[in-house]
């Protein structure tokens, strides 16, 4: 019965999804790691709540409605989503958007030429370096920490989302080296060891893209979800882990055979965190922190709540820079009761709905340039919310009032003139 009650929430949550899908698309590709995120969790409940054992945490699962107290988040958000884009869209109806050129150089050849030199020191770094999917020591984690050019992380990152968002914006423009840039950062990610969640941020950046620079109208179908390249892609993302997994044997000490450690990774521990939060402070009425400042790193004091190893080894890990996955929106429930905490997620969200509205505007209006740059925020936003990481937030909130000041200043300068 417990698991066919999860699965039932899980169900309702894929409806509600698919719904938004087909009712707002360009919406819904905006805040597609959001969904993800969602229903990736919601399956790991359905899993933890099964009784199975949560390693990271050191204990087993079991029933605390947490999959129930999800949706209640999960539907608070969407709400959330569908508000401030109407509050922002009126907002920002006739804002004029900033196009770079140089002289006669037009931004589409500007950003060809600037993708290229990206390409060029992206590959240079990394066939210069040990290439991690031929390394037995270096690993797309510590990838930076052995390269050639590490100082060039700031610059590339570690997938180079925006590299694959600024070729779906070319392809208009020069189709043959927008699929050629394409191909490469195809390679670059495969060489570089990344996997599902590599791929999965830089194909969304090539679908949002493709979708605000289309001039026909895209409407969602259902069939896109049985596309054989999309289940060609799963299929080898999933053999490639498999491979890793029958290799390394990660899950050992549990008795889990490869396919089902990786079916444990996937789905056993995406949403421990959620559980553990809802089971201490839903479930079991533990006291609530009301200390705000828990967001700024919000994951590091969940982490050190349910840690079940030494103390000495948490400080090892968190400076590594190692984490867990999906703290946000769990930290709403340790700092906040149930009702509070999904009022505050409403009103937190907005922010993301803020660069969402911006980033399809510019897009929309041709502000090529503009459009990457947000487009990195979007990225960078929504990852510190997922992560519960607010103090990740700093670089895109600096960015968004530099863009207001700057709005402001052109503004102003124009009323003077005018006065003169």
């Amino acid at each position: 019965m417990i698991i066919a009650f999860n699965i039932l929430i899980a169900l309702i949550a894929i409806v509600i999804t698919l719904y938004f899908l087909e009712k707002n698309l360009g919406l819904f590709l905006l805040s597609i790691m959001i969904f993800v995120q969602y229903i990736w969790m919601f399956f790991s409940l359905v899993v933890i709540e099964s009784g199975v054992h949560v390693v990271e945490q050191g204990r087993d699962g079991y029933f605390v409605y947490s999959s129930l107290v999800l949706l209640l988040f999960f539907i608070t958000t969407i709400l959330s989503l569908l508000f401030f884009k109407q509050v922002f869209t009126r907002l920002f109806e006739n804002i004029k958007v900033t196009k770079i050129k140089f002289g006669k150089i037009k931004e589409y050849q500007i950003i060809r030429v600037f993708l290229g030199f990206i390409f060029f020191m992206a590959f240079l770094n990394l066939l210069s370096s040990s290439i991690p999917i031929f390394s037995d020591d270096v690993s797309k984690f510590n990838f930076w920490e052995h390269a050639r050019f590490p100082f060039l992380k700031s610059i590339i990152g570690n997938v180079m989302a925006f590299a694959a968002f600024g070729t779906a914006i070319l392809y208009k423009y020069y189709k043959k080296t927008s699929i050629l840039f394409f191909t490469l950062y195809i390679f670059y990610l495969l060489l570089i060891g990344q996997k599902f969640t590599g791929f999965f941020i830089g194909i969304t950046g090539v679908l949002l893209a493709l979708y605000f620079t289309s001039e026909n109208k895209i409407n969602f179908k259902l069939k896109w979800v049985f596309n054989k390249y999309l289940i060609l892609f799963i299929g080898v993302m999933f053999s490639l882990v498999l491979y890793k997994y029958t290799i390394s044997r990660p899950f050992r000490s549990l008795g889990l055979t490869p396919i089902e450690s990786v079916f444990y990774r996937f789905f056993g521990l995406q949403a421990h965190v959620f559980w553990g939060v809802t089971e201490q402070y839903v479930y079991l009425n533990k006291s609530n922190t009301w200390d705000v400042l828990e967001l700024w790193k919000g994951m590091h004091h969940l982490m050190l709540e349910f840690w079940p190893w030494r103390y000495q080894d948490f400080i090892s890990v968190t400076t590594r820079g190692v984490s867990w996955t999906n703290a946000y929106p769990s930290i709403l429930i340790r700092i906040f009761p149930l009702p509070l905490a999904l009022v505050a997620n409403f009103f937190l969200i907005s922010f993301v709905s803020l660069i969402q509205t911006l980033l399809s505007i510019f897009i929309k209006r041709k502000s090529l340039f503009i459009s990457i740059i947000l487009f990195q925020l979007l990225i960078w936003t929504s990852y510190a919310y997922t992560m519960a990481y607010f103090s990740k937030l700093l670089i895109p909130f600096f960015f968004i009032l530099l863009f207001f000041a700057y709005r402001f200043l052109v503004l102003y300068s124009k009323k003077e003139s005018n006065e003169k």
